[in-house]
């Protein structure tokens, strides 16, 4: 049986259907109106536990994702070391034990590329601006973790024996005494999120309401 509930935050609503969930559109008057944390270059940034409305609330992860779309954002891509310290920073500072950010797995259709593959190795990408994250097996490309919950260097998809691909990639805050780092996190756990102005989101918006000021 399929069950449609209804998410209301921040304003905005988003329909949830089991076995059907999609990605949320951008609503006009909540761009317009979006919250802003900090901004580094042309990017603004939201992170939920400072918000009254979100403060304890932790979401899976396409929940955490819509959220941001709805606003002209989506969750955090740390394209470049700066960003990704200055986000772990900010976690740290809040003794916030893990959030999500946009980064992917490439498990669905569409992802047996060769070059995706092994796709733990060479499937990894930030869905929020689709720039691809640089093979796992080289420790240079991004902040991967040396442990986790079974003791193995991160990502080890250590879930999937339970059944659950370790598709999303989350920061977690020494959960494991390695330190603020990245992990492969199956995307049904529940936990807060950073969100990123997302370029594509606001000038898709922007092309529909002409002299909308975002």
């Amino acid at each position: 049986m399929i069950k449609t509930g209804i998410l209301l935050l921040l304003g905005c609503v988003i329909l949830v259907t089991e076995g059907q969930r999609q990605l949320a559109q951008p609503d006009p008057r909540s761009c317009v109106n979006r919250v802003r944390h900090a901004r580094r270059g042309n990017h603004n940034y939201f992170f939920s536990w400072e918000h009254p409305r979100t403060r304890n609330l932790e979401v899976d992860w396409l929940d955490a994702r819509n959220i941001c779309r709805r606003h002209c954002m989506d969750l955090v891509s740390m394209e470049t070391p700066d960003e990704n310290n200055f986000i772990k920073q900010r976690l740290a500072n809040a003794r916030i034990r893990y959030i999500w950010t946009s980064g992917r797995k490439c498990n669905f259709e569409g992802c047996n590329r060769r070059d995706q593959q092994p796709n733990l190795i060479n499937g990894w990408f930030w869905s929020g601006s689709g720039v691809k994250i640089g093979p796992t097996n080289n420790r240079a490309n991004g902040d991967w973790s040396h442990s986790g919950g079974a003791g193995r260097a991160q990502p080890d998809n250590r879930e999937i024996g339970q059944g659950n691909d370790e598709a999303c990639l989350s920061i977690l805050n020494n959960f494991y005494g390695d330190g603020v780092k990245w992990h492969d996190v199956a995307c049904q756990h529940l936990k807060p999120f950073v969100c990123e102005d997302s370029d594509e989101l606001l000038n898709f918006v922007r092309s529909r309401n002409r002299g909308l000021r975002l």
